[in-house]
């Protein structure tokens, strides 16, 4: 499977990111076409301390094929402009393949 992880660094607020995030954002994400399947992680901590980051977001596609399929559709374009929209400065991507299937 082909992977599209999104990682958020913690915002300031992050009682209304939850809000927003759960309630109007992965709504808008899970509509992507072709998307299988989506795991949300929330960070509590590392071996070193406090985590620079929030919350992860792992979004699978059958392939890197899929996953481009998909990033031409009208919900997969809704869906980044809204995450630049309320967490631009906070999010990173990054794509993967996964090795233990």
């Amino acid at each position: 499977m082909f992977k599209m992880v999104a990682l958020f660094k913690k915002p300031e607020d992050p009682e209304e990111f939850d809000q927003y995030y759960f309630g109007t954002h992965l709504p808008l994400t899970e509509k992507i076409p072709g998307l299988r399947k989506v795991n949300v992680t929330k960070f509590t901590g590392s071996p070193m301390g406090e985590s620079p980051y929030y919350l992860m977001c792992e979004m699978f596609y059958d392939s890197k094929e899929a996953f481009k399929e998909a990033s031409k559709t009208e919900e997969s374009k809704a869906s980044g402009k809204d995450v630049m929209k309320f967490a631009g400065n906070l999010v990173t991507f990054m794509f993967g393949e996964e090795v233990n299937e």
